[in-house]
């Protein structure tokens, strides 16, 4: 629930993929219908507590389920450089429990690279995986 300058219901999905033991992570704001709505910008003055929210469920989701890798990226360029911006200022803190990728093109191939958060490389998506 973010509980800023009004109350906004958030959700938290673990979606699987295509490929084995990889899941997508969609965060965004619950709609009536019971949709989420990953593209809005609420503006509700609390980010930092909801993605501290959301880092705790992936705590959570990755301790019932190490083996998993978590794929994510922003649904639109600003909110890609929001978690980019987010991964190198807690990286310290992150690679403790987590091993962080990101995803770039490259000469038209897309290749996997540890997330270096000294390097200005703008990833098209992150994976994160416990480290167990």
């Amino acid at each position: 629930m973010s509980t800023g300058r009004s109350c906004i219901e958030k959700v938290v999905e673990f979606s699987p993929t295509a490929m084995p033991d990889i899941y997508n992570l969609g965060f965004g704001d619950l709609c009536p219908d019971g949709t989420m709505d990953d593209a809005v910008n609420s503006n509700n003055g609390d980010i930092i507590k909801v993605l501290a929210t959301v880092i705790r469920i992936i705590r959570a989701f990755t301790q019932l389920r190490p083996h998993i890798k978590i794929m994510f990226a922003g649904s639109t360029p600003e909110r890609q450089r929001l978690y980019q911006r987010i991964l190198k200022m807690y990286h310290a803190e992150f690679v403790k429990e987590f091993i962080i990728t990101g995803l770039i093109e490259d000469e038209n191939l897309y290749k996997e690279l540890f997330f270096n958060p000294q390097k200005d490389i703008f990833y098209l998506a992150f994976f994160i995986k416990r480290i167990y």
